[in-house]
């Protein structure tokens, strides 16, 4: 195998991509508790379109762990 950076090149790619991955997972849960809180004021023939395996499918996350995160379990 070629070594195509330095070491130090691609620690600092590393944390560059850490920091856009937080980024991006604190986005998508702030999206899904978002959604659920939105859930809670629609009539209630409405509230499956946003409810936990709505919002799962939609995050491809199970529909449990979406309530772990609706339930403050997961951060």
């Amino acid at each position: 195998m070629m070594i195509t950076m330095e070491p130090d090149e691609r620690l600092e790619r590393i944390r560059r991509a850490r920091s856009r991955y937080d980024r991006a997972r604190a986005d998508l849960f702030h999206e899904i508790t978002e959604g659920l809180t939105e859930a809670a004021a629609l009539p209630e023939d409405e509230k499956r379109k946003l409810g936990p395996s709505a919002i799962g499918r939609a995050a491809n996350f199970t529909r449990e762990y979406i309530s772990k995160i609706r339930d403050g379990a997961e951060k």
